[in-house]
């Protein structure tokens, strides 16, 4: 885009705003990857492209990878405590948006966060955003939720503990939306909100608009990716450009961190490190799960994620191969789903091990559901910033071999509360899972250390104090 280009731009985004109307006739003339260009310096066909991906293809892989998904139904009000409903269905119509500016000393003395984020299907990243929905405090913050996209499973939990959830204004499920930004520029408008907090390049791209074009109003923006320096051409020029406008950055883990520093040269004093938290409910275990365990008396494994490259699974499928060669009595539940689905079950009878290994698909609130129920917990990831199932199974005594990525040697120490391995080493990862397999005093004192270790260091206490102390800082 030409200099001239975006200095007109600007100046008919700076107009409107000003005026405080709509706009809506001139600003379609540009549409929003023209306004967002002007704000970063990016080519017209890169946000095109960044755009089209988290409007489009990601949200196919996405809801291919999770029979979870729904998208979301036509509203007319949120309330604070909503009861659980049928899934939603796709409407060819706009969402109706809900939120109005509270009045009133009770709602005024709070203050009013909103938390965005593209999508919440299953996932690390949407997990924390339902985890700071629930618990951030009440007395001093007034918590919405905002989708640009699309709802799902964990938008359900959101609502189901009745955090107020909305669409983006004017969202039409299913279509390709450009003007994303704009519309969330009226809702923090229209709601008072005086600090948003991203979760994704999508968002963190329309809270930069935001910020610039909203007067006083905060942004926070919180880094999930976690295999940087490795980064999409076109997610990497967009937050290389932009970092500098939100007020406060977050990452989840230190590695994470300091790849993201070296990468965009940011100084290490506007990169804060918040650790990840979960907690545990009471357990109770699938039907589908209960359905193996009943039946054996091999210790059992499990693994959960979401069946794509980045999790290994190959390498767990062959060391899996390698413990049945080598004489080990056991069972794998496999839960998740993804494209890769069918490529891993094909390999697991092409390696004989078929009777020992268990493709369950997704199991919601398997952390509740599933992971109570297993004797070890594997991951075989190639990377992760701060895996949070890792964190639920610690949470839960679990005796755990992980891949030495990311954050996992911050969480586990190495023979103390977890056994680690080098990545894509199916023989290191069978010979660690064959030492818990034999020595069941080990998997007892790795566990107990793990959940000594949750307990000080990863629960969801530390990780909401560190975010009510930055919003209160930034807010003060």
């Amino acid at each position: 885009m030409s200099t001239s280009f975006r200095s007109a731009a600007s100046a008919e985004l700076a107009s409107a705003a000003l005026a405080g109307t709509e706009a809506k006739s001139d600003i379609r003339k540009h549409r929003n990857t023209l306004a967002i260009a002007f704000i970063t310096g990016l080519r017209r066909s890169e946000l095109i492209e960044a755009q089209q991906y988290h409007s489009g293809a990601n949200s196919v892989t996405r809801k291919q990878a999770n029979p979870y998904y729904h998208s979301p139904a036509p509203t007319s009000k949120h309330k604070r405590v909503i009861e659980p409903q049928e899934p939603h269905r796709p409407s060819a119509h706009p969402v109706q948006h809900p939120v109005q500016q509270r009045k009133g000393s009770g709602a005024s003395a709070r203050k009013r966060i909103l938390i965005v984020s593209s999508t919440l299907h299953t996932g690390g990243a949407e997990r924390i955003v339902a985890c700071l929905a629930r618990h951030l405090d009440r007395e001093r913050f007034d918590v919405t939720v905002c989708y640009l996209k699309e709802s799902g499973v964990v938008g359900e939990e959101i609502e189901r503990h009745g955090t107020p959830l909305v669409p983006v204004p004017g969202l039409v499920p299913g279509a390709v939306d450009r003007f994303t930004w704009w519309k969330l520029r009226r809702l923090i408008r229209a709601g008072a909100f005086e600090l948003i907090h991203t979760h994704d390049v999508h968002g963190l791209m329309d809270g930069v608009a935001c910020k610039l074009l909203v007067r006083g109003v905060k942004h926070v923006h919180t880094f999930h990716w976690g295999n940087y320096p490795e980064r999409e051409t076109r997610y990497r020029k967009i937050e290389r450009l932009v970092w500098r406008v939100p007020d406060r950055l977050i990452a989840v883990g230190h590695r994470q961190a300091d790849a993201i520093r070296q990468l965009y040269s940011i100084p290490p004093a506007r990169l804060k490190v918040i650790w990840n938290g979960v907690d545990t409910l009471s357990p109770q275990i699938a039907p589908e799960v209960l359905a193996i365990t009943s039946k054996t008396s091999d210790p059992v494994l499990a693994s959960i994620s979401t069946m794509i490259e980045q999790k290994g699974l190959h390498d767990l499928l062959q060391a899996a191969h390698l413990l049945k060669n080598d004489g080990a009595s056991f069972q794998l539940l496999v839960i998740g789903d993804g494209h890769l689905r069918p490529k891993l079950e094909e390999l697991a009878k092409e390696l004989g091990i078929q009777d020992r290994v268990h493709f369950l698909g997704w199991i919601t609130q398997a952390s509740e559901r599933a992971l109570p129920a297993c004797d070890i917990f594997v991951q075989s990831s190639l990377w992760e910033a701060m895996s949070v199932v890792v964190l639920e199974a610690m949470a839960r005594g679990k005796p755990i071999v992980a891949t030495r990525v990311g954050d996992n040697e911050h969480m586990i120490e190495d023979g103390v509360s977890g056994r680690l391995v080098s990545k894509s080493d199916p023989r290191a990862l069978a010979d660690a899972l064959g030492e818990l397999l034999r020595d069941s005093a080990q998997r007892e004192r790795l566990g107990a250390a793990a959940k000594a270790r949750h307990g000080a260091l990863f629960t969801t206490r530390h990780m909401i104090e560190a975010h009510e102390a930055l919003y209160e800082s930034l807010l003060a």
